[in-house]
């Protein structure tokens, strides 16, 4: 958690730095640009106002006492000819002075000029008597100058920038702990929940770390529902299996025995066999809830006749239904569907022993074809029919409408859980509608796309 207090802190510092220093350096940049004009206005000011007083009174007088003005400040001038000749300097001149004079149009004769070098400012004021070019006045200023009016304005900015840092840092830091503080306080509780403890998630927000903390809780809530699910589900394999072996081992035990009449050795084979014939249906229908857990269904989608299908589970199923006194009726009309041939069967095989369970000397009613919605499979049963508080809980595992968990009936517990399943992969809505004395209709529906 220390990894993303630092990540965030970082990024926060990082933002601030950034914002700060495009801040700092736009605002300092306009504001050298500012004193730097003010500077050359300055420098051009003073040049024309040395031309002004040529342009009255233009003689070797006026132009020595022009130089001997600027002889003691910091700037240089320099007074020429029309023609570019030299004929008054306040001090000598240097050598990238002379190089720019050399390249100067001296034939400019504009009002002011302002020509900006790496080491120094230049101005130039043409002096004009009677429309008559005479010549210029060239003011010279090093960018020492321009430096030493900025060294104040760049002291401010780095005590400003200094205090900016560190507020900055203080900030982030804080801001850091306001946002790590609950993630901090989650991930605790988080660890505390998942060693079975009591943790306090900050729900009650209404920001994004509540809507991950009620997600969290939502998350174990479910996690110990499906804990509770699997140990119960475990336990009552474990009880389901135990039993038929527990009628096995006895009767097997029982066989051994010399003084059996045949008949009595026959009805134990008989109840062995029987007890076989559970386990079997067992270890089969826990096979396909290994399968449906496991999202291992290898679907071979493809037209399927639905009436051959149903077919195929009657001729299967009918000497059961037979000694039941069950009767069979169909109907139906010429039905493909699209999905697993195998899977198919194996959600109708599940239906109709279902109801064939739960039905004595009534009949089942299998009708398939395509309402106004889309294809249909429905079997209905005159049977004991299922009470309404059962209803909802009936495809649950190992689910059984009889709360004495009676052998009555056989059964897994698991079959309609199983359809459920595939009804799902096929696209199909499981809808079961059952009354208590009044039978049972499962359907499943297919919707036209």
């Amino acid at each position: 958690m220390r990894r993303i207090s630092y990540s965030v802190g970082g990024i926060v510092l990082a933002a601030f730095l950034i914002c700060g220093s495009v801040l700092f350096g736009t605002l300092y940049y306009q504001l050298s640009q500012i004193r730097t004009q003010e500077v050359v206005d300055g420098l051009l000011n003073r040049g024309n106002t040395h031309r002004d007083v040529l342009v009255d009174s233009y003689d070797q007088t006026t132009m020595r006492h022009v130089s001997m003005m600027e002889a003691n400040s910091s700037f240089t001038v320099v007074i020429t000819d029309a023609r570019g000749k030299q004929l008054e300097a306040s001090r000598p001149l240097t050598s990238e002075m002379r190089r720019v004079l050399q390249h100067t149009d001296f034939d400019y004769r504009q009002r002011g000029k302002i020509v900006t070098m790496r080491n120094f400012l230049m101005t130039d004021s043409p002096i004009t008597i009677d429309e008559e070019h005479r010549g210029h006045v060239f003011m010279f200023a090093s960018k020492a100058i321009v430096d030493h009016v900025l060294d104040p304005l760049k002291q401010q900015f780095f005590q400003v920038g200094l205090l900016a840092l560190l507020l900055a840092g203080a900030a982030s830091i804080w801001t850091t702990r306001i946002i790590s503080r609950p993630l901090i306080q989650m991930e605790k509780a988080t660890a505390r929940l998942l060693d079975g403890e009591s943790g306090e998630l900050p729900i009650d927000r209404k920001d994004e770390l509540g809507q991950l903390a009620r997600s969290i809780q939502q998350l174990k809530q479910d996690l110990d529902f499906l804990n509770r699910e699997r140990s119960e589900f475990l336990a009552s394999v474990s009880h389901e299996l135990r039993t038929p072996l527990t009628y096995i081992k006895g009767y097997a035990d029982i066989l051994k025995r010399q003084t059996l009449t045949p008949d009595e050795q026959r009805r134990y084979i008989t109840i062995i066999r029987e007890e076989s014939q559970q386990m079997n249906e067992w270890i089969e229908q826990l096979f396909w809830l290994a399968r449906i857990d496991a999202n291992a269904f290898m679907m071979e989608r493809k037209p399927v006749d639905v009436e051959d299908l149903i077919h195929q589970v009657i001729r299967l199923m009918r000497l059961d239904i037979e000694q039941e006194n069950i009767s069979f009726e169909i109907e139906g009309e010429p039905l493909q569907v699209m999905g697993d041939a195998q899977q198919l069967r194996q959600m109708i095989v599940n239906i109709i022993e279902n109801a064939r369970r739960h039905t004595t000397s009534g009949t089942i009613i299998v009708r398939y074809g395509v309402n106004a919605v889309g294809a249909f499979i429905q079997i209905e049963d005159t049977g004991e029919g299922i009470a309404a508080d059962s209803l909802p809980h009936v495809t649950k595992r190992l689910y059984r409408t009889e709360t004495s968990r009676s052998r009555k009936h056989g059964g897994t517990g698991i079959g309609l859980s199983i359809v459920e399943a595939i009804a799902q992969t096929h696209g199909a809505e499981l809808n079961i509608k059952s009354q208590l004395g009044h039978g049972t209709q499962v359907t499943l529906q297919w919707r036209e796309k």
